[in-house]
């Protein structure tokens, strides 16, 4: 057994760290031990506690407990555990690691499994669920964020992982080099921290029943996949910067050194969509839709072809011509409306005086839609918002845009 399968706590008590959650009086805390709860979602950082909590859920209800992958699970494999549960005539928890990961269709099964009662659901996904999950499916969750292990908790696992290594290897004493390292370099991940301290354990020394500890042999296992979160931003920054300017091979490098540092696929695609309309807009207007496109199919495909996708939607979105021209009218007219409180002018209101309907003069008559002075809006003179431009100026007047 590895060593955070060994220390793996055996009671909710037991847990260090997400007292927010677990401590006394906590909403968490009373659906756990009162057993009233149909699906619950855990939200969080890798290694902070979320698959453990949900063992005990099921340890503590003495309920059947399946244990699914979001990549890997097929809807034929919910459908039977749900008869099995029915059969039995007791319910059973399904515990869905990365449920981020199931497509829209597997989040419809859910639903149905939650409404029938025959199963409890419990989620654990590292992604926000606002953007991962159906409205239908949060709509019937509780959704509970744990957070990154603090220096307190991850010494607390530390010292318990130390007496698991020495009856591991007989020994009567642990000298560790430098045992703040295993907590300054796993990013707030016991998981992670618990292997480099086996790893490290296993390349030590045994001398009169003292095993020494280095982490000297280790450094290079943490020199490229632990990064701060200065480092994340600097990296998500230049990727976005390399899209604004234009250029496809450092957008492409930026985009996949994220990915080799273990962020999220569905984390960039986020901040492609962003881009799509802060950085490209009414240039190409179709950006927003090709990225939604190329998420949805990265998600059908999974990884690694999904990656294929991705680096079509980055080469992509760095190549459009650009412009922030609606980003800018939307800074302007939050701006304007903090300092203004306009109304409709008569012949648009609900029940209006002096309309005029556009299509009986073709497609455009002049009239007044806000009567302010103010111009948020102004196009500029790349790709497809020169048309719109044009346009504009031809309905408007030279002077308007």
């Amino acid at each position: 057994m590895r060593l955070y399968e060994i220390i793996e706590p055996e009671d909710i008590n037991d847990i260090v760290g997400q007292e927010h959650l677990l401590g006394d009086n906590t909403p968490l805390r009373k659906m756990i031990d009162k057993g009233e709860f149909e699906s619950l979602i855990f939200v969080g950082p890798p290694g902070t506690g979320k698959t453990t909590v949900a063992k005990l859920i099921g340890k503590k209800l003495s309920l059947p407990f399946y244990r699914l992958h979001g990549a890997a699970t097929s809807v034929n494999e919910i459908k039977n555990i749900t008869e099995s549960s029915k059969h039995y005539g007791r319910p059973s928890i399904i515990f869905i690691d990365e449920v981020h990961r199931f497509s829209k269709t597997q989040q419809d099964l859910l639903l149905k499994v939650i409404d029938e009662k025959h199963s409890y659901i419990i989620g654990a996904s590292t992604e926000n669920p606002y953007f991962s999950l159906t409205p239908a499916m949060r709509s019937r969750s509780f959704i509970f964020e744990f957070k990154a292990l603090n220096e307190d908790a991850l010494s607390k696992i530390l010292n318990k992982a130390t007496f698991a290594i020495m009856e591991k290897y007989g020994v009567k004493n642990v000298e560790c080099q430098n045992r703040e390292y295993f907590i300054q370099n796993c990013g707030g991940d016991a998981r992670r921290m618990l292997k480099l301290f086996e790893t490290a354990a296993s390349l030590g020394e045994i001398k009169d029943s003292n095993l020494f500890i280095t982490v000297d042999k280790i450094e290079e296992l943490t020199q490229y996949s632990v990064y701060s979160k200065d480092e994340h931003y600097d990296l998500l920054s230049a990727m976005i910067k390399s899209i604004r300017g234009s250029n496809p091979d450092a957008a492409l490098v930026w985009c996949f050194k994220l990915i080799n540092c273990g962020f999220s696929p569905e984390e960039i695609f986020r901040r492609l969509y962003i881009s799509a309309s802060e950085d490209i807009g009414n240039a190409y207007p179709d950006a927003v839709t090709f990225v939604n496109s190329a998420f949805n199919g990265f998600l059908n495909v999974g990884v690694p072809e999904g990656y294929i996708i991705l680096a079509h939607a980055v080469t992509f979105l760095a190549s459009c011509p650009k412009s922030n021209r609606s980003y800018e009218a939307y800074k302007r007219v939050k701006e304007y409306l903090k300092k203004n409180d306009p109304y409709p002018p008569a012949n648009i209101r609900h029940n209006p005086k002096g309309y005029k309907y556009p299509f009986e003069t073709g497609e455009f008559v002049k009239q007044t839609y806000f009567e302010g002075s103010e111009k948020f809006y102004s196009p500029s003179e790349y790709g497809f918002e020169i048309k719109i431009r044009d346009r504009l100026k031809r309905l408007w007047g030279e002077n308007e845009f």
